[in-house]
């Protein structure tokens, strides 16, 4: 398993201490060890002109272009051409090298034919020692062979590679890119970004201001994604988009993430997905930046040619850890595929900046032209203006009023200078089926639904498994148990912290249809009788006077 260890105040010391709790940290081999020579052979990066890089991407600032904030070098180093190798006492082999890249904001390495034994370990730290990342065991071998680190804070790190004598195999990999973060997006110098950051618009509105609130598990499902890859022509990139946790129909917390498929550079990228990634108050300029989730792959996907007559979606599955610091704030976005919409609200990371909320002021769905059946057109509240999206905000969700996600952003005119511009989504109802598409990898249905039911809406889900209707719940909801659950003779006791209070039960299907509802007496225990109802999972709602408590139910008869 991955850890993290670092002395930089920036990331939030208070849950570093809360993971080291949890976890045993684990040093570099160089590190426990005494007589070892702390002195490294370096390797400097060609310096960047940093003013040609924006100034390419001024030429590509289209939203539906992809917003690159990391270059890389192609290094092709390993074990046997670079660095430093030494024999430690037990036999074991001891290889360490360090790079430097003037100017970086960050740095970070991409392996290529990754695989190490159980025994061997890889790290990678700053040269102070102040950050460590790592250890990098067998268990983050990728299929693809392919491997990204975490990121080190600044323009200088140093990788090392620990294979004890008794190891199963040889470990080999090859480090192919050195990366070299030229924009600042998760604010490394505090100083130098305000409460817009990387966006270029300061019409952003922060998901912890106020308006923002009834929002709140929609917000936690949102993600910054960084892909990296190497793009014929182009060399090595990294880019940004955003995206969506998404739940499906078994509701089993497959780490699904739901975004648009112009954000694929390359079919074989490395990604990185960042959770809660916002300020820690309104208007603010510091906040979290540490919750990382490193690795994914390609679920499926349908890009906006005449080829697949697709509606420009991404599905991916995080393959890496979900850390215990944020796992349990992660939100499982509920979705409508019927077809139906209304205003809502996207979330997004504009720039690649804190996350942001911007409202809907409507949406249509046109039936002809270029956009036919496959997108939805967008406008923006704008007296007062309340938020547009821009490049980095592609892939980002489209909330109905119900908190459900009906589109995906795929580009369009709207800026903080214009924000009477119009944004073009992509309709969650048509990446369903992708027009009839018999491929499964070009269509949500198979994985979401992957039973089949026909389910056409499905609501969100805390990681807890706390079921979520609508908005502005999040203040009020209390849970209760269920027994037996499932319930096979329709039989049920339902216990909790009530107030000894006349309430309404509503019984909710997995589409948010009401099928039940009765007054009933809720006291620490009583019974109910639903054997009425069908086989299926089932969400239970008692609104009593003052509060009101959600849970869910299993009938398995």
């Amino acid at each position: 398993m991955k850890k993290h260890l670092t002395l930089l105040c920036i990331f939030c010391l208070s849950a570093l201490l809360s993971m080291a709790q949890e976890e045993q940290v684990k040093l570099p081999y160089s590190f426990r060890q005494k007589n070892i020579s702390m002195v490294v052979n370096q390797v400097d990066m060609p310096q960047l002109d940093q003013s040609k890089l924006l100034k390419q991407d001024a030429e590509h600032s289209n939203k539906s272009d992809l917003f690159r904030a990391g270059i890389g070098f192609d290094v092709n180093a390993n074990t046997t051409n670079s660095g430093r190798t030494d024999i430690t006492p037990d036999g074991g082999k001891l290889w360490r090298n360090q790079f430097n890249s003037e100017g970086a904001y960050m740095m970070y390495l991409v392996f290529e034919d990754f695989n190490i034994p159980e025994e061997a370990e890889l790290y990678i730290y700053s040269p102070d020692q102040d950050q460590v990342y790592g250890p990098y065991t067998n268990n983050d071998v990728q299929s693809v062979g392919r491997f990204e680190t975490d990121n080190i804070i600044g323009d200088e790190l140093v990788v090392e590679y620990y294979e004890p004598a008794n190891a199963a195999f040889h470990g080999h990999f090859n480090i192919a890119a050195v990366m070299h973060i030229y924009k600042d997006f998760l604010n490394t110098r505090s100083e130098e970004k305000g409460p817009h950051g990387t966006a270029d618009g300061n019409c952003h509105i922060d998901v912890v201001c106020p308006e923002a609130q009834p929002w709140h598990y929609p917000i936690n499902s949102v993600v910054c994604i960084s892909m990296t890859a190497e793009v014929p022509g182009e060399g090595w990139g990294m880019y940004l988009c955003s995206g969506a946790m998404v739940n499906n129909v078994r509701m089993d917390k497959t780490p699904y993430v739901l975004s648009a498929d112009h954000c694929v550079a390359a079919d074989d990228q490395t990604y990185k997905f960042y959770f809660n990634y916002q300020v820690s108050e309104c208007g603010g300029s510091t906040g979290l930046s540490s919750r990382v989730a490193n690795g994914g792959v390609i679920v499926a996907r349908s890009n906006t040619s005449n080829t697949y007559a697709g509606s420009d979606f991404l599905l991916l599955r995080i393959t890496g850890n979900l850390g215990i610091a944020y796992r349990d704030s992660i939100f499982f976005a509920g979705w409508d595929c019927s077809g139906a919409y209304n205003t809502g609200v996207c979330i997004h990371h504009p720039g690649g900046d804190w996350k942001k909320i911007s409202f809907v002021n409507n949406v249509t769905a046109p039936t002809s032209g270029s956009y036919a059946n496959r997108f939805y057109v967008v406008s923006w509240m704008t007296n007062p203006n309340k938020g547009v999206t821009e490049q980095g905000s592609s892939g980002s969700p489209l909330f109905n009023n119900s908190s459900l996600i009906i589109g995906t952003l795929t580009g369009g005119s709207s800026f903080c200078y214009s924000p009477s511009g119009t944004d073009i989504y992509g309709r969650v109802s048509y990446h369903w089926y992708n027009n009839g598409n018999s491929n499964n990898a070009r269509k949500l249905q198979p994985w979401l639904d992957p039973d089949n039911t026909g389910t056409k809406i499905l609501q969100g889900m805390t990681y807890g498994g706390q079921v979520i209707t609508g908005v502005a719940e999040h203040t009020q909801n209390n849970t209760f148990t269920v027994a037996p659950n499932p319930t096979r003779d329709g039989m049920i006791t339902i216990q909790g912290d009530f107030m000894n209070e006349d309430a309404v039960c509503n019984i909710y299907n997995v589409m948010g249809q009401l099928v039940m509802t009765k007054n009933v007496t809720i006291d620490a225990s009583f019974n109910m009788n639903v054997s009425n109802l069908d086989n299926g999972i089932y969400f239970i709602e008692l609104i009593g006077a003052d509060r009101t408590y959600k849970s869910k139910l299993i009938i398995s008869k």
